[in-house]
Protein backbone atom coordinates (compact mmCIF):
# COMPACT_ATOMS: atom_id res chain seq x y z
CA UNK A 1 0.00 0.00 0.00
CA UNK A 2 1.40 3.47 -0.74
CA UNK A 3 0.42 7.06 -0.11
CA UNK A 4 1.67 10.39 -1.48
CA UNK A 5 3.20 12.81 0.98
CA UNK A 6 4.85 16.06 -0.15
CA UNK A 7 4.70 14.86 -3.76
CA UNK A 8 6.71 11.70 -2.99
CA UNK A 9 5.31 8.22 -2.79
CA UNK A 10 5.69 6.74 0.67
CA UNK A 11 5.24 3.05 1.53
CA UNK A 12 2.76 2.39 4.33
CA UNK A 13 1.76 -0.72 6.23
CA UNK A 14 -1.32 -2.55 5.05
CA UNK A 15 -3.89 -1.79 7.72
CA UNK A 16 -6.52 -4.00 9.30
CA UNK A 17 -9.89 -2.76 8.12
CA UNK A 18 -13.29 -3.62 9.52
CA UNK A 19 -15.72 -4.85 6.90
CA UNK A 20 -19.19 -4.04 5.71
CA UNK A 21 -20.34 -0.63 6.95
CA UNK A 22 -23.96 -1.81 6.78
CA UNK A 23 -23.17 -4.50 9.35
CA UNK A 24 -21.64 -1.85 11.59
CA UNK A 25 -24.72 0.37 11.24
CA UNK A 26 -26.99 -2.58 11.92
CA UNK A 27 -24.97 -3.43 15.03
CA UNK A 28 -25.17 0.18 16.26
CA UNK A 29 -28.93 0.17 15.78
CA UNK A 30 -29.28 -3.19 17.51
CA UNK A 31 -27.19 -1.98 20.46
CA UNK A 32 -29.21 1.24 20.64
CA UNK A 33 -32.51 -0.68 20.57
CA UNK A 34 -31.21 -3.02 23.28
CA UNK A 35 -30.03 -0.06 25.36
CA UNK A 36 -33.37 1.74 25.13
CA UNK A 37 -35.32 -1.43 25.79
CA UNK A 38 -33.28 -2.07 28.92
CA UNK A 39 -33.73 1.49 30.11
CA UNK A 40 -37.48 1.21 29.74
CA UNK A 41 -37.43 -1.96 31.87
CA UNK A 42 -35.14 -0.31 34.48
CA UNK A 43 -31.91 -2.16 33.60
CA UNK A 44 -29.90 1.03 32.98
CA UNK A 45 -26.35 -0.15 33.58
CA UNK A 46 -26.82 -3.49 31.84
CA UNK A 47 -28.43 -1.79 28.83
CA UNK A 48 -25.64 0.79 28.57
CA UNK A 49 -22.91 -1.87 28.49
CA UNK A 50 -24.63 -4.12 25.93
CA UNK A 51 -22.19 -3.43 23.04
CA UNK A 52 -19.29 -5.52 21.70
CA UNK A 53 -15.85 -3.98 22.16
CA UNK A 54 -13.00 -5.08 19.90
CA UNK A 55 -9.32 -4.05 19.75
CA UNK A 56 -6.88 -5.04 17.01
CA UNK A 57 -3.11 -4.80 17.43
CA UNK A 58 -0.41 -5.25 14.77
CA UNK A 59 2.80 -6.59 16.34
CA UNK A 60 5.90 -7.55 14.33
CA UNK A 61 5.21 -11.28 14.81
CA UNK A 62 1.41 -11.39 14.88
CA UNK A 63 -1.94 -9.66 14.72
CA UNK A 64 -3.80 -9.75 18.02
CA UNK A 65 -7.56 -9.31 18.42
CA UNK A 66 -9.15 -8.76 21.83
CA UNK A 67 -12.95 -8.72 22.01
CA UNK A 68 -15.04 -8.26 25.14
CA UNK A 69 -17.85 -10.82 25.29
CA UNK A 70 -19.08 -11.07 28.89
CA UNK A 71 -21.74 -13.59 29.82
CA UNK A 72 -20.87 -16.24 27.25
CA UNK A 73 -19.39 -19.72 27.59
CA UNK A 74 -16.50 -20.83 25.33
CA UNK A 75 -18.78 -23.27 23.46
CA UNK A 76 -21.15 -20.38 22.60
CA UNK A 77 -18.37 -18.54 20.72
CA UNK A 78 -17.48 -19.29 17.09
CA UNK A 79 -14.24 -18.00 15.53
CA UNK A 80 -13.52 -18.64 11.85
CA UNK A 81 -11.19 -17.51 9.09
CA UNK A 82 -13.12 -17.02 5.87
CA UNK A 83 -10.86 -15.89 3.04
CA UNK A 84 -9.10 -12.80 4.37
CA UNK A 85 -11.67 -12.21 7.15
CA UNK A 86 -11.65 -13.12 10.80
CA UNK A 87 -15.28 -13.73 11.78
CA UNK A 88 -16.24 -13.85 15.47
CA UNK A 89 -19.77 -14.72 16.61
CA UNK A 90 -21.32 -15.48 19.98
CA UNK A 91 -24.86 -16.43 20.93
CA UNK A 92 -26.40 -17.08 24.36
CA UNK A 93 -29.92 -17.70 25.59
CA UNK A 94 -31.06 -18.19 29.18
CA UNK A 95 -34.35 -18.46 31.03
CA UNK A 96 -35.05 -17.37 34.60
CA UNK A 97 -38.01 -17.77 36.90
CA UNK A 98 -38.62 -15.14 39.56
CA UNK A 99 -41.48 -13.52 41.48
CA UNK A 100 -42.53 -11.63 38.33
CA UNK A 101 -42.69 -14.72 36.14
CA UNK A 102 -40.52 -16.37 33.54
CA UNK A 103 -38.12 -14.33 31.43
CA UNK A 104 -35.84 -15.21 28.55
CA UNK A 105 -32.63 -13.37 27.70
CA UNK A 106 -30.96 -13.66 24.34
CA UNK A 107 -27.54 -12.26 23.49
CA UNK A 108 -25.88 -12.31 20.09
CA UNK A 109 -22.62 -10.71 18.98
CA UNK A 110 -20.96 -10.52 15.56
CA UNK A 111 -17.72 -8.95 14.41
CA UNK A 112 -15.69 -9.38 11.21
CA UNK A 113 -12.21 -7.99 10.63
CA UNK A 114 -10.44 -7.94 7.26
CA UNK A 115 -6.90 -9.28 7.51
CA UNK A 116 -3.96 -8.46 5.26
CA UNK A 117 -2.17 -11.25 3.41
CA UNK A 118 0.42 -13.28 5.25
CA UNK A 119 -1.43 -14.91 8.16
CA UNK A 120 -0.18 -18.39 9.13
CA UNK A 121 -3.65 -19.97 9.40
CA UNK A 122 -2.34 -23.25 10.88
CA UNK A 123 -1.00 -21.41 13.95
CA UNK A 124 -4.03 -19.26 14.83
CA UNK A 125 -5.08 -19.61 18.47
CA UNK A 126 -8.19 -18.35 20.26
CA UNK A 127 -8.95 -18.34 23.99
CA UNK A 128 -11.76 -17.05 26.19
CA UNK A 129 -11.35 -16.12 29.85
CA UNK A 130 -13.21 -13.77 32.21
CA UNK A 131 -15.47 -12.47 29.44
CA UNK A 132 -12.63 -11.65 27.03
CA UNK A 133 -11.98 -13.41 23.71
CA UNK A 134 -8.36 -13.25 22.51
CA UNK A 135 -7.28 -14.34 19.03
CA UNK A 136 -3.59 -14.59 18.08
CA UNK A 137 -2.96 -14.58 14.32
CA UNK A 138 0.77 -15.23 13.69
CA UNK A 139 2.29 -13.70 10.59
CA UNK A 140 3.98 -15.99 8.10
CA UNK A 141 7.74 -15.61 7.78
CA UNK A 142 7.29 -14.05 4.33
CA UNK A 143 5.63 -10.92 5.78
CA UNK A 144 7.53 -10.53 9.06
CA UNK A 145 9.88 -7.53 9.14
CA UNK A 146 13.49 -8.39 8.35
CA UNK A 147 16.46 -6.29 9.34
CA UNK A 148 18.85 -5.62 6.49
CA UNK A 149 22.39 -4.77 7.48
CA UNK A 150 23.97 -1.79 5.79
CA UNK A 151 27.64 -1.99 4.88
CA UNK A 152 30.04 0.77 3.97
CA UNK A 153 30.91 0.84 0.30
Amino acid sequence: MSAKQNGKEKKTKEALVEVDPMTELSQIRSNFDRMLGGMLRGHWEEAWNAGWGCDVKDDPAEFFVRAEAPGFEPDEIDVQISGNRLVMQAEHESETDDAHGKSTRHGKLYRAVTLPAGIDEDKIQASYKNGVLEVHLPKSDAVKPKRISVTAS
